[in-house]
């Protein structure tokens, strides 16, 4: 609360130096594209669309097959994925800054990230959350020294202040000019980079019997980066619950080889199995997916169906086995579900719903925000 004190302080400076256009209410919260997790997978790695590579490999030397069983492994017999992280936020636009012929719009939100721990009996707990205040207004569409004491004001009242026009892989996703539909894709930015400083954080305390379930995907940079600086693949499973749906798949090599679309290779995974593991970007990422629910108990086969990831800092085939093992302890984290409460019910996996409840209790209400951040 004494963030937002402070801010309405920093509002209040800059309306004495601009003019100002108020949003309705003092602050409209911002929506959430529901496609931008999908759009977000395909900038990512925009650079490959065609997946020909199988990069995995049986001890046993057998032919790694196009969809392989993997029944539930649950915690009981063998208790493998003991944190989660997830990241969430809150966004609201304030209004509009006029300096003579310069404007642009300004944003208040909130980011965080949550890492949970889980006991031998199943209780979770908090192990960290953090959550940051954000200010975000155009640099070049004001005039240095106003630049300079917004950036002053917002350092005193410990807000960071976001450039909204520096470029970035996520914000770059909305194509527009936009810069009010532009913040969305900034805030997001700002939380998968804040994800990626409590992976740093919590990567000690893991080991291959202590993994670590990372809601979405780990080819956001630094994440990809800190962990192919590591010798070996790190116990650390990225697991997005929308992804891309234009990658094509080749199984096969030669004259009987077969091309699928993501579509057709979905379609036809059974409940409780996975795919094949295919390489990208040279193989320092293994991917695959994983059908968590029958499709009798959906509304499209598409639907109940996760996308696993690894970084694979050897680049050489993965072992079957072990895609097996994460995809088997996946499948049973599906057994409890916000049904009900999240969209996204079908590809949940509970812990990674419980840590993002925990930073949405730790944002401030929408109606705290209106009721504080007063420009006049």
């Amino acid at each position: 609360m004494r963030a937002l004190q402070d801010l309405r302080h920093v509002l209040k400076t800059l309306a004495q130096e601009a003019e100002v256009l108020s949003a309705v209410g003092g602050a409209v919260e911002d929506l959430e594209r529901p496609d931008f997790e999908e759009r977000e997978d395909q900038a990512l790695n925009e650079d490959e669309r065609i997946f020909e590579t199988i990069f995995e490999k049986s001890l046993d030397g057998t032919k790694p097959s196009l969809y392989r069983p993997t029944p539930p492994l649950t915690r009981s017999k063998r208790h493998l994925f003991r944190y989660f992280l997830d990241g969430s936020f809150r966004s609201y636009f304030l209004g509009t800054l006029l300096e003579h012929e310069r404007e642009t719009p300004v944003h208040f939100a909130q980011i965080g990230a949550c890492v949970l721990r889980r006991e031998d009996n199943g209780s979770v707990r908090r192990e960290v959350l953090e959550i940051r205040n954000l200010l975000l207004a155009g640099r070049k569409r004001l005039s240095p020294e106003l630049w300079n004491k917004l950036e002053n004001a917002t350092t005193m009242a410990g807000i960071r202040l976001v450039d909204l026009e520096e470029r970035d892989i996520v914000s770059r996703v909305l194509s527009d000019f936009d810069l009010r539909n532009k913040a969305a894709g900034k805030v997001r930015f700002e939380m998968h980079n804040l994800e990626a400083e409590l992976i740093r954080e919590v990567l000690p305390r893991l080991a291959m019997d202590r993994w670590l379930v990372v809601d979405g995907s780990l080819q956001f940079q630094p994440t990809l980066n800190d962990l192919s600086q590591k010798d070996g693949i790190q116990p650390v499973l990225g697991v997005a619950k929308n992804f891309r749906k234009d990658p094509q798949f080749i199984f096969g090599r030669g004259p009987r080889s077969e091309r699928r679309s993501i579509y057709k290779l979905l379609a036809e995974l059974e409940p409780y199995h996975r795919t094949a593991a295919y390489s990208a970007r040279q193989g320092k990422l293994v991917f695959w997916y994983v059908r968590l629910r029958e499709q009798t108990q959906m509304d499209y086969p598409l639907m109940g169906v996760v996308k696993a990831e690894l970084v694979n800092p050897s680049q050489e085939p993965v072992p079957s086995e072990l895609i097996d093992l994460l995809s088997r302890a996946l499948v049973a984290e599906r057994s409890v579900t916000p049904h009900g409460q999240d969209r996204r019910w079908h590809a949940h996996l509970y812990p990674i719903f419980l840590a993002e409840r925990a930073i949405k209790e730790s944002l401030v209400s929408r109606e705290v925000v209106q009721q504080f951040l007063k420009w006049r």
